[in-house]
């Protein structure tokens, strides 16, 4: 088996698998924003679920930097199946999908994963093409291990410039992996964490007796709801922002860097938003858009993350509290989460107005990323539960806000293309 010196295994090319006559049999295609170039000794390594029993070929995006490229490129697919394609990089067009048949159909496991090889033998630093890749989002551990694993420790400072506030109530798995993402992503970033626990009744008191370090523990008797809890961990918070953050997300590499470093570059931005992705690789929210009644849009939802209208920073009406970040000063001027959207929803939402009539800015982040396993604790049912608190909270924040909303927002029905571009053109 073929070995490389540098082995990517955590970026999902631009592909797809093909069946027969030439159909893509995977579920999800992203175009891809990050060009990995595939020099000598370089090899990529990954996985793709097919949706059919017989795989004829493969479609790849690649990068040729505008020239002919004099190397060769080898495609190795499930090194057992002794499946191996090797083509001149002079057949690739730039930026453009190139479907690689193979020698013979290969007979295989409908939604079992294939693993897939690419590498260059010849490439060098003047000769060599890219493979536009996305990266591949954190793995979801199933299972609690408190009892055979060490603490979750969270190295302790004197003066953290983020203070992460999390709420919980139950759901303790999606907590531990949430924490797990937190504690291994940004390390130059000095943290701290808050975790509010809501009257939690599951393991959740087991898993946080598991932590040590810089972490901040408030227990509350009964559920105080989101809103309540989000303004008793802020109450804690000593670092110059506060990141909301639900426990049921893993954020990615340089999420938490990303909105410091935008921050930073411009005191007139109050508050920025991660881009938010579903568990499958689709896009939930890349920035929020409110119409004239008060309903509201996810811009890009279901959508590639890599599609290049989602994948720039931007004012935006709001951000989504899943993962928003707001400066302490801010917060304590404006008097934080208005209780009147208590226990939840709407309050994200009513927090990013009230931040732009205060004269800052409102951001979506785009090189933050974070994924959302959206409704675990709510639900989506908007009948019931806490979920249905967004039918009431929608009819006080059209109360509170309805001079802005009918004066400068666009109708409900209106391209989201066209709503995006409101803030732009107002500017």
């Amino acid at each position: 088996m073929t070995t490389f010196s540098t082995l990517i295994e955590d970026q999902l090319p631009a592909s797809a698998l093909l069946g027969q006559n030439g159909q893509i049999i995977t579920d999800f295609t992203p175009q891809g924003n990050l060009p990995i170039p595939l020099l000598q000794g370089t090899g990529l390594r990954f996985h793709l679920i097919p949706q059919s029993k017989v795989i004829t070929g493969l479609r790849l995006r690649f990068g040729t930097y505008c020239r002919r490229n004099d190397c060769h490129l080898t495609i190795v697919m499930n090194a057992q199946w002794q499946c191996q394609v090797r083509f001149h990089a002079s057949l690739l067009a730039d930026n453009q999908w190139v479907d690689i048949a193979l020698p013979i159909p290969q007979p295989c496991q409908k939604g079992q994963p294939v693993e897939i090889s690419i590498y260059s033998e010849d490439a060098t630093d003047s000769q060599r093409v890219a493979l536009w890749c996305s990266r591949t989002l954190p793995t979801f551990v199933p299972t609690l291990p408190l009892l055979s694993s060490p603490p979750l420790t969270l190295p302790a400072v004197s003066q953290p410039r983020v203070s992460i506030v999390i709420p919980i109530f139950n759901k303790a798995l999606y907590t531990y992996n949430c924490l797990l993402t937190v504690l291994a992503c940004d390390p130059d970033i000095s943290k701290e964490v808050i975790i509010v626990n809501n009257a939690s009744r599951d393991e959740t008191t087991e898993l946080l007796n598991h932590l040590q370090g810089a972490f901040i523990m408030i227990h509350n008797e009964e559920n105080q709801g989101f809103v309540q809890a989000c303004r008793q961990g802020a109450s804690e918070a000593n670092g110059e922002f506060i990141l909301f953050l639900n426990n049921d997300t893993q954020v990615l590499p340089g999420w938490l860097t990303s909105l410091v470093n935008l921050m930073d570059a411009d005191p007139q931005i109050g508050i920025a938003g991660s881009k938010l992705i579903y568990p499958n690789g689709r896009l939930q929210e890349a920035g929020g858009i409110i119409f004239s009644d008060a309903s509201g849009w996810n811009y890009g939802r279901l959508q590639d993350p890599t599609d290049p209208r989602f994948d720039y920073s931007r004012e935006v009406d709001y951000c989504s509290g899943a993962s928003l970040m707001i400066r302490k000063s801010v917060w304590e001027q404006l008097g934080g989460f208005d209780m009147r959207f208590a226990p939840a929803y709407y309050e994200d939402t009513d927090l990013c107005f009230a931040t732009w009539q205060a004269g800052y800015k409102v951001y979506f982040c785009h090189t933050s990323e974070v994924v959302h396993h959206e409704g675990i604790t709510a639900g989506t049912d908007l009948t019931q539960g806490y979920k249905a608190y967004q039918v009431v909270n929608r009819e006080k924040f059209m109360e509170k806000w309805q001079t802005v909303l009918e004066s400068q927002h666009y109708p409900p029905g209106t391209p989201a293309e066209r709503a995006i571009e409101r803030l732009t053109r107002n500017n």
